[in-house]
């Protein structure tokens, strides 16, 4: 008897997780995987060897795997400018004795998409990203280790919020339907 209870119970986790499958099926609910862009060049004044940088091509080139990237801006289809990124950080609090208890780290990315026939396909947006930073100074090295990781949790989550709007579908429809219009938008190099 107790061989069929816990056979009973397998065949109700079977069954659960194959009505939990059709249930995700059906309300449209699919893995985020390749996003082909329409354009399969790309030119970019960020850094290819800065750790962002290398980290964007590596997350873009995951998503259209069919995108290269080219270090001149004629020959590409679209221009990914960086007009400004800050890295900062200010105190938020002191002690009593006047020592920083506690750090806020900001990350800004100021940047556009330009096609080649001069479209603005993402005017000037700033993507900001902030944490805060508990400070000891009894422990400084391993907070200052500390901010460098969140620094580059921080640049993580740039990376995908830029690469999720590069790909949105206006971006593709807009580069699609102006393919070959020109604008007002210039390249930063």
């Amino acid at each position: 008897m107790v061989y069929s209870l816990s056979f009973s119970r397998w065949h109700q986790a079977l069954l659960a997780a194959l009505l939990l499958s059709l249930v995700l099926a059906g309300c449209g609910f699919k893995l985020r995987g390749e996003k082909p862009l329409p354009f399969t060049t790309m030119y970019t004044n960020i850094e290819s060897n800065s750790r962002f940088g290398a980290y964007l091509r590596r997350s873009l080139q995951a998503s259209s795997p069919s995108l290269q990237f080219v270090d001149d801006a004629s020959a590409a289809q679209v221009v990914l400018s960086q007009l400004e990124r800050v890295q900062s950080q200010r105190e938020v609090s002191l002690n009593s004795q006047g020592q920083v208890e506690e750090y806020e780290l900001t990350l800004r990315l100021t940047f556009q998409l330009v096609s080649n026939s001069g479209q603005l396909l993402i005017p000037p947006s700033t993507l900001t990203s902030t944490r805060t930073l508990p400070y000891d100074e009894a422990n400084s090295q391993a907070k200052a280790q500390e901010m460098v990781t969140l620094y580059q949790d921080m640049e993580a989550q740039m990376v995908g919020q830029l690469v999720r709007r590069i790909s949105s579908d206006d971006v593709i429809q807009g580069y699609q339907q102006g393919a070959g219009t020109q604008g007002e938008a210039q390249f930063v190099r």
